[in-house]
């Protein structure tokens, strides 16, 4: 009987491993952190606009609207 292996399926893709695939990681990354950062920005600025008696029903002071959509885009506390 014979075996055979094929050792390039082990190894990564080249384009994994290459200057287009550490671009493109890095692209993605950015994409990301930049989505992010928008629903941070978004909530915060949906949520400054409210009036006090608003955010007071939702249980908030407008001093934690920074850390609640910190915690909503990130999901953790700083």
């Amino acid at each position: 009987m014979a075996y055979t292996s094929d050792l390039r399926l082990a190894q990564p893709r080249a384009a994994e491993t290459g200057l287009g695939g550490k671009l493109q990681a890095i692209m993605t990354d950015l994409a990301q952190r930049y989505a992010r950062y928008r629903v941070f920005r978004d909530t915060v600025n949906d949520l400054a606009i409210l009036p006090n008696s608003v955010l007071a029903d939702m249980g908030l002071n407008r001093s934690q609207i920074r850390s609640v959509a910190y915690e909503y885009a990130y999901g953790a506390k700083k």
